[in-house]
């Protein structure tokens, strides 16, 4: 009897444990293009949607990467917080200017089983499966709902999202940058090459590959080549990828003329 009751308790607590971490995410495309989503770079749709369902997502943050695919280089990330018990939906907006910035407004959060009505089976996926759901949606009433409309995730109960630039408060283009140990890595293997033309072809593919990066980081980059020219092609290039944006003054002092800082200035001016 001893042994029942305990795996009784056994089952109730980790069904207790399962029901808290259960949470679901709706990304809404806020200017109704279509767009596809990746979380933790796993793509979830295949074809352009304007909404979608995510299911089966536990942990209270993911890494969000939505392609506006009328516009293929624009592209939004943000670390996305998820409450527990809850489906929370984020309008994202292309950002205003061709950087990989962008905003992840939150619409509205729904109690565990008062999700958004009327979702089509096509527009809900699983994290597990990446795939579509063949049956209805399940979606029922809104009631409890819960009108917050926080912008840019800043909450009375929800978490701030994570900087990674001390002080910095700006606005950031992409997260999370790399960390110091990859780009460590990605600076050997760009100061190994031979030529300026093969550090500038080699500097794009790791910055393309890796995303993201702080300022500071391009800076050290930048510093690896000796023409001007090269470094103000790769500037243009990364300006793209940087995370803490309103620091992008400080690529200037790697400049040995300034028609190249006007040049850069005048190129950063196109992109807004």
């Amino acid at each position: 009897m001893k042994q029942k009751l305990f795996l009784l308790a056994f089952l109730w607590v980790g069904m207790a444990l399962y029901a808290q971490s259960q949470r679901s995410l709706v990304l809404v495309s806020g200017n109704e293009e279509p767009i596809q989503v990746f979380i933790n770079n796993k793509l979830m749709n295949s074809h352009g949607l304007q909404e979608l369902r995510i299911l089966d997502l536990t942990n209270n943050y993911y890494n969000v990467k939505v392609k506006f695919l009328n516009r293929p280089y624009v592209i939004v990330t943000g670390q996305l917080y998820l409450p527990p018990l809850s489906e929370i939906v984020y309008e994202v907006y292309p950002p205003k200017r061709r950087v990989r910035g962008g905003d992840f407004v939150i619409a509205d959060v729904y109690p565990v089983g008062d999700q958004m009505p009327n979702m089509p089976a096509h527009q809900i996926y699983h994290f597990g499966t990446t795939t579509a759901m063949q049956s209805g949606s399940g979606s029922v009433n809104q009631t409890g709902q819960i009108n917050i409309n926080i912008h840019n995730n800043v909450t009375g109960n929800l978490a701030m999202p994570v900087m990674y630039v001390p002080d910095y408060n700006g606005p950031v283009g992409c997260t999370p940058p790399v960390t110091e140990e990859r780009f460590g890595n990605m600076l050997q293997a760009i100061d190994k090459q031979s030529f300026e033309d093969s550090k500038l072809r080699v500097a794009k593919q790791i910055i393309k590959q890796n995303d993201c990066m702080t300022v500071n980081q391009l800076v050290q980059i930048l510093r690896l080549f000796d023409f001007d020219q090269n470094k103000l092609k790769l500037a243009k290039y990364a300006y793209h990828y940087i995370y803490d944006l309103e620091n992008f003054y400080k690529v200037n002092n790697v400049f040995e003329f300034e028609s190249n800082v006007q040049a850069l200035d005048k190129y950063i001016q196109s992109q807004e």
